[in-house]
């Protein structure tokens, strides 16, 4: 693939099809949610994070996925909270029925993914069933439950419409379901009313459209069992806007939809936070790339190299750079230190250099 392009994994005739559908058909699209709604939602819960004088100052959702209490939410959710209040929220008939869920602590804490795994007190709770995002198919249905801006335990529904690579063995999702305020950490379901995502934010383009990311379910499939507590007070939870991690994801994310200049803003500001965070400098450069800007993309993975000596990835685009400023020479040197680190980028080099005929 080009690396002056980024991937684009959208399969077009699903999404005709299942478009198609859902107009001729949309009573199987209302059964479906009201299904996936009514075995799971009493698994949802609300997270609100707290100042030192106890008062609520942010909202998310999250999931139980152990019946003693386990819950996974994302790390921005909880972030800078002096304390967190739990709340599982089950509808009977017309009425809400609220139950506080006591906080114990962290079972799993993942700052760079956007994910926690929270402990509360509990037994026999009801848990989601958890799918594999290896299993996915684009254009497939999906559903998210959350509390989208103060309204408890709500559902809504989109189709999967990218599974893109953002940085070096990472992925994230793309959602067209609606992820408001609220619902970051909520579960993001399948046709089967398996999680394959944790709903954690949207990026807002000038044209009023959307787009709608979550973190693969797999990233923490062999952490629910975890059973070492570790207390609020123990844990260091910072503010997500100071952490890189987040920028980055941010960064990569907005280039995927081509929102170069929101993906440079969020790249810079990881490298403020972490000036030698390779993977930030490498998609700077090439979001800088995709912009025209060639000497600032060079420097970009300069500096990612520098941080990170045995970057393929920046090695290679160094190495398209050179091609494109007619240095062959340190094309060559590029092409020379691939045939170690990653073969099958020397060889996609090379024949950048010397083209077959």
């Amino acid at each position: 693939m080009s690396f002056l392009a980024l991937r684009k994994n959208l399969n077009l005739l699903n999404l005709t099809t299942l478009i198609i559908i859902s107009i001729l058909f949309p009573a199987i699209s209302l059964a479906d949610a009201n299904r996936v709604f009514m075995e799971n939602s009493s698994a949802v819960v609300v997270i609100e994070a707290r100042d030192k004088d106890g008062k609520p100052f942010k909202q998310g959702s999250g999931f139980i996925v152990r019946q003693d209490g386990a819950i996974v939410t994302n790390y921005h959710v909880i972030s800078d909270a002096e304390d967190i209040k739990v709340r599982s929220v089950s509808k009977v008939l017309m009425w809400s029925v609220n139950k506080g869920l006591k906080f114990e602590g962290f079972l799993h804490i993942d700052k760079e993914n956007d994910v926690v795994i929270l402990k509360v007190k509990g037994e026999k709770l009801q848990t989601v069933k958890i799918g594999d995002i290896q299993r996915l198919s684009i254009g497939r249905k999906v559903y998210v439950i959350g509390s989208p801006q103060g309204h408890e335990n709500t559902v809504s529904d989109g189709i999967l419409s990218g599974i893109r690579e953002i940085g070096p063995k990472r992925k994230i999702i793309q959602i067209t379901a609606p992820v408001s305020e609220g619902c970051s950490g909520g579960p993001v379901f399948n046709n089967n009313g398996e999680v394959i995502g944790i709903a954690t934010f949207l990026i807002k383009e000038a044209q009023n459209l959307n787009f709608n990311f979550a973190i693969p379910i797999n990233i923490i499939k062999d952490k629910i069992s975890a059973q070492e507590v570790i207390a609020l007070k123990d844990a260091v939870i910072e503010d997500c806007e100071k952490i890189p991690e987040y920028w980055c994801i941010l960064g990569y994310s907005s280039g995927e939809e081509g929102l170069y200049r929101e993906a440079v803003d969020a790249f810079q500001q990881a490298i403020r936070a972490k000036p030698d965070y390779a993977e930030a400098h490498y998609g700077l450069g090439t979001t800088y790339v995709n912009l025209g800007k060639h000497r600032e993309a060079m420097e970009e993975f300069q500096q990612a190299i520098r941080a990170k000596p045995d970057y393929a990835e920046a090695h290679y685009g160094l190495g398209v750079i050179y091609i494109g400023f007619d240095k062959i020479g340190p094309a060559l040197d590029k092409y020379k230190i691939l045939k170690d680190l990653d073969p099958k980028l020397a060889n996609e080099l090379f024949n950048l250099i010397y083209p077959p005929h």
